[in-house]
């Protein structure tokens, strides 16, 4: 079953099980009130039924026929707005207020019929009368004194008493009922259910409907991710989903955009990496096994010839040593495992011992290292001063490797004192303040670096251009290096190449901003160990 199935049939079963438990409810609270309802209408419906049938009663005193009897039911009838019957002990309608040939019943009998007791009660019951379920109270009427064996009868007004004194045979009793139809009453409540059930299907129909319209708004975009899942889990990362609309299915999209352009963008650098080492380590293995052979085979056979393999050996091994060694270092820090002895560093002493490490180098190449820094006072930053050391020591390097003859290399920094202070040994400033920072650029005259190649220059093994690539150079993990210790001490490193001098000349500059400890002159804390994260 699909997806969408799935989803469909979820909101059907919700919208269903809602809909009866809706419909119970309903139907309970409904049939609560019909109770209340009814029982008020039938107390109501009682006491009107003593008030009518005294004054009935009272008003036919003078009457001496039913047809009289008949007008007066009628009036009341019409006021009122129900419906009057008189009734005698044989079950006769002597009178109807409703005079419809189609729903009156003068004149017929009711099967069975049984007198009120003769009190001042009112009576209820029901009775289908002509098709139509009436609910009815019904009291003692007027009483009549039979004048011949026939149905003939005058009316008297007899009390109880001489009723009971009177022979049964020589008197007439009746009944006055009041009656409403019952569905004036009272309403069944499975109608109303029944009622309850023709919406709930065509709620059920529109929400399935609707559900279908939601479904497929959310499954599309589902399935579309899962396609391109499985794309990329065969290797095919280049997996871009179109964003539409708004909300979280948009942003869903655009993470998972961005996740692909940055899973496709590690696996070349990882293919890149695993290149670029077997590149790295296939000359030194190339060599090694080269004068290893030489040696054992004899074709190096003379003291000078075995000195100048062993040499070579020597030189080429301690290239690998070296290459792993920045490996394990740059994957370190990369996975924020780095061990950092953190304490304020005096940064004007960190640059000028990465200066008189770089100046032999420099003279060899007939450069020269200007430096224009403030040593009239301490610039404290927040780090570890070996690390630190490692980064300017690899920034002067790469500039003095890549400066043209008898050229200029410049380092300078820039203290900015910001709008807040850096607790020592915090390393944050309060919210909403500016830190003091300090700005170190080193700029070197050498090749003109192209502005698309700018990006790609702290990448590992990355070489601007690699022909150029000579043996016993750095192995390309320097910059790479640099620039995750430079963010690990909360810093940036960026670099610009502008044209200058000579087409294909160009002024480069490593530019590092790093958060500085409050102001000059601070004294020096004591050192913590800590590990990045």
């Amino acid at each position: 079953m699909g997806f969408r199935s799935k989803l469909i049939i979820s909101f059907a079963a919700i919208i269903i099980v809602t809909l009866l438990m809706a419909l119970v409810f309903f139907s309970y609270v409904v049939g609560r009130i019909q109770e209340d309802a009814s029982a008020k209408a039938t107390d109501r419906l009682q006491t009107i039924t003593i008030q009518v049938s005294n004054n009935i009663v009272n008003e036919s005193a003078q009457s001496n026929s039913f047809d009289q009897i008949q007008a007066v039911l009628e009036g009341y009838a019409s006021l009122l707005n129900v419906r009057l019957l008189l009734v005698d002990s044989a079950g006769l309608v002597r009178a109807d207020s409703q005079t419809s040939p189609s729903t009156s019943i003068k004149g017929e009998i009711i099967k069975n019929y049984e007198l009120t007791p003769r009190n001042n009660k009112a009576y209820s019951n029901t009775a289908p009368l002509k098709g139509v379920q009436w609910f009815y109270y019904k009291r003692p009427g007027p009483t009549f004194k039979l004048r011949s064996a026939t149905v003939q009868a005058e009316r008297v007004n007899f009390t109880p008493q001489e009723i009971q004194a009177q022979p049964v045979g020589n008197i007439l009793q009746t009944d006055l009922w009041l009656a409403v139809p019952q569905s004036e009453i009272s309403t069944d409540w499975r109608d109303i259910a029944k009622g309850l059930l023709a919406a709930a299907a065509l709620a059920l129909i529109l929400a399935v409907g609707l559900a279908l319209l939601i479904a497929r708004s959310i499954a599309r975009p589902l399935l579309r991710i899962t396609r391109a899942s499985t794309q990329i889990a065969q290797g095919n990362y280049a997996q871009q989903l179109p964003v539409e609309g708004w909300g979280e299915m948009a942003r869903l999209a655009t993470s998972f955009n961005r996740m692909t352009r940055e899973v496709d963008r590690s696996q070349r650098t990882m293919r890149d990496f695993v290149a670029n080492v077997s590149h790295e380590l296939k000359t030194p293995l190339t060599s090694i096994q080269g004068y290893s052979q030489a040696i054992l085979e004899g074709v190096a056979d003379d003291p000078p010839a075995i000195e100048h393999s062993a040499s070579v050996i020597y030189q080429e091994a301690a290239r690998m040593r070296r290459l792993v060694d920045e490996l394990l270092d740059l994957s370190r820090v990369e996975s924020g495992q780095i061990e950092l002895v953190r304490r304020e560093v005096d940064l004007l002493q960190v640059l000028n011992r990465a200066v008189v490490r770089l100046e032999p180098q420099a003279t060899d190449k007939g450069l020269h290292i200007q430096t224009r820094l403030d040593q009239s006072q301490p610039l404290l930053v927040a780090g570890d001063a070996d690390r630190l050391e490692q980064v300017f020591t690899n920034i002067l390097d790469n500039a003095v490797k890549y400066s043209l003859p008898n050229a200029l290399v410049t380092l300078a920094v820039e203290y900015n004192p910001g709008s807040g202070e850096i607790l020592p040994g915090n390393g944050r400033a309060a919210r909403g303040l500016q830190p003091p920072s300090v700005r170190i650029t080193v700029s070197n005259l050498g090749a003109l670096i192209p502005d698309e190649q700018l990006p790609r220059i702290f990448e590992r093994f990355y070489k601007l251009d690699p022909s150029r690539k000579r043996k016993g150079e750095s192995t390309g993990l320097g910059l790479a290096i640099t620039k995750e210790l430079v963010e690990v001490h909360g810093g940036t490193i960026s670099v610009s190449s502008q044209p200058l001098g000579q087409p294909g000349e160009g002024l480069t500059t490593f530019t590092i901003v790093l958060p500085a400890i409050s102001t000059r002159g601070s004294e020096i804390a004591p050192a913590s160990r800590v590990t990045s994260n």
